[in-house]
């Protein structure tokens, strides 16, 4: 049988009264938003006093800040694992998929983290770095003259909205039979309509350094 300190006792109960708190402010956010979230309604809902929870978190923005880290964690760490191959399309077209798929899987944490915050809010470093994954090979996309339709910025935004309406219509529509291969078949049909048929892509020299995983490819 195992047995714990003390400190290690007192440090587990931590972590689980944390763990409560930080939950029912993302029911609470999913459900008001962050104009309709207060302290007053998150004591109602985790059964903690609002000092107990301020001794975890420094104040409100700080406890928001703190489940937004923590969930954006999650994708920036799936978004990292995704393997790349020398084509900035076929590693676009790999995160956007593990984009989607976490949306899937975490329908909760998904609409949290598609709400929109203050001008004035703290930047959340692991979103920082969600973005940037995204955001790399678009931009080798765009500056190799791969886009046949607009700009990267309009780009962005269609994928951004096509992955927007997989991952929400599935939360709201649990109900429809969906097809089990919606999600590749729509990214490859944006792909085509967007970007120049591979076959007429002028190719960039491959540098022997390329980056083999997300990961290493932001650092």
């Amino acid at each position: 049988m195992a047995f714990h300190t003390a400190a290690e006792r007192r440090s587990q109960t931590r972590a689980d009264t944390r763990k409560v708190i930080l939950d029912a402010t993302e029911a609470l956010l999913v459900e008001a938003g962050h104009a309709g979230f207060s302290v007053r309604k998150l004591v109602d809902r985790c059964g903690y006093s609002a000092p107990t929870i301020y001794a975890h978190f420094k104040d409100k923005d700080g406890l928001i800040d703190a489940l937004l880290e923590q969930r954006l964690t999650l994708l920036a760490v799936d978004l990292k694992r995704v393997p790349l191959a020398d084509d900035p399309v076929e590693n676009l077209r790999a995160l956007t998929r593990a984009f989607a798929v976490f949306g899937l899987r975490n329908p909760t944490h998904y609409q949290l983290l598609m709400q929109s915050r203050e001008e004035h809010s703290s930047v959340i470093e692991s979103a920082e770095e969600a973005r940037r994954l995204m955001e790399i090979p678009a931009e080798m996309i765009a500056e190799r003259g791969w886009l046949a339709l607009g700009e990267l910025e309009d780009f962005r935004q269609a994928i951004w909205t096509m992955v927007h309406g997989i991952v929400s219509l599935r939360a709201l529509r649990p109900d429809v039979e969906w097809k089990e291969d919606l999600l590749d078949q729509s990214i490859e049909g944006m792909f085509r309509g967007w970007l120049v048929p591979k076959e007429k892509r002028q190719v960039q020299p491959v540098q022997e350094d390329r980056a083999r995983t997300a990961e290493e490819q932001v650092k």
